[in-house]
C-alpha cells in the first residue's frame, strides 16, 4: 500500500482546507488520490440517512482523516458485522469495496454496481489502449487503483426521477460544491478529468474560468455517463478512450492488480 502513501500531502492539504472552511461534512471521494485520473460522477446513489449513505458517504471526510494515523488502515465500520472487509474489517477509502467480482449486481452479493463496472470497463480498454495489448476484461473491481472518483450532486439520490422536485436543492449544492472546489487545492492536479455527470457539467461546459479553477490544466473529457457508452465512443469515429490514452495517464497492470490483492489477502491469513 505504500504506493498510494508516497505523498499525502495534496489530500492532506485538502482535509487542512475543508476544516478551515467549516466543510467537514463535504464528499471527498474514492480511489488513488495520487492518480492521474479523476471521475467526477452525479451523484450517490444512496437514499438520504440509509445504513449506506451513514456508513459509506456521510463521513467519508473523517475516512480520509482517520487514514494518516497509525498504519492507514484503521477507519472501521463500527459494527459488529461490517458489510466489507478490508485489513480487519476496517474501511479505507482508497479501495473502498475491496474483492468485488467484476459482474453487475442483480442481488445482494460480491458483485459490483453497474457504475462501478462500466468505471471498470473503462480503465480496462484504456489500459488495453496505451499498453498495446488486447483488451481484458478484469476478474476483480480494480479501477480505484488506477483513478479517484467524485460526485458534483451531494444531493443523494437513488432515482434520477426524484431529481425534478429536488432541482432547487440540487442547483444551490452544486454551486456550494463548486465554491468549496476552487478555494481547495486537491482536484486540479489530475491529467485527465472526465466528467460522467450528465447535465450537470452544463456549467463547467459553458464557463472555461470555472473549468480552470476547478481543474486545472487537465484534459476535459464530457461523457455524459460511462453506462451509456456504446461503440462509437470505445472503438469508432467518436473513440474517447483513444483520446485520453494519449495523455498516457498511468495505469496499472492486471498483474500488478493481481499482485496487490494477493499481498492484501496474504497480509490477513
Amino acid at each position: 500500500m505504500e504506493e498510494h502513501s508516497k505523498d499525502p500531502s495534496r489530500l492532506n492539504s485538502l482535509l487542512k482546507e475543508l476544516k478551515e472552511l467549516n466543510k467537514e461534512g463535504a464528499f471527498i471521494g474514492y480511489g488513488n488520490p495520487d492518480s492521474d485520473i479523476l471521475i467526477v460522477g452525479q451523484e450517490c446513489a444512496y437514499e438520504e440517512d440509509s445504513k449506506e449513505h451513514k456508513k459509506f458517504y456521510k463521513p467519508n471526510y473523517y475516512q480520509w482523516a482517520s487514514s494518516f494515523n497509525g498504519h492507514g488502515f484503521n477507519f472501521s465500520h463500527g459494527e459488529p458485522e461490517p458489510l466489507y472487509t478490508f485489513e480487519n474489517n476496517a474501511f479505507h477509502p482508497i479501495f473502498p469495496f475491496f474483492l468485488q467480482d467484476n459482474t453487475i449486481r442483480r442481488k445482494k452479493g460480491s458483485n459490483t454496481s453497474s457504475t462501478y463496472y462500466y468505471y471498470q470497463m473503462f480503465i480496462d480498454k484504456l489500459r488495453a489502449e496505451i499498453m498495446g495489448v488486447e483488451y481484458t476484461k478484469s476478474k476483480y473491481v480494480t479501477f480505484f487503483r488506477d483513478c479517484f472518483i467524485t460526485e458534483l450532486n451531494d444531493v443523494c439520490m437513488r432515482n434520477h426521477k426524484d431529481a425534478a422536485q429536488k432541482n432547487k436543492i440540487i442547483k444551490d449544492r452544486i454551486r456550494e460544491r463548486f465554491d468549496w472546489m476552487r478555494r481547495t487545492s486537491f482536484y486540479d492536479h489530475f491529467k485527465v478529468v472526465l466528467l460522467a455527470c450528465g447535465p450537470y457539467a452544463g456549467a463547467i461546459r459553458k464557463d472555461p474560468l470555472l473549468r480552470k479553477e476547478l481543474f486545472g490544466d487537465a484534459k476535459i473529457v464530457y461523457c455524459g455517463q460511462l453506462s451509456q457508452w456504446r461503440k462509437k465512443e470505445l472503438e469508432g469515429d467518436e473513440n474517447k478512450i483513444k483520446e485520453i490514452a494519449e495523455i498516457k495517464p498511468r495505469i496499472h497492470s492486471i498483474e500488478e492488480n493481481l499482485q496487490f490483492i494477493n499481498g492484501i489477502l496474504q497480509c490477513n491469513n
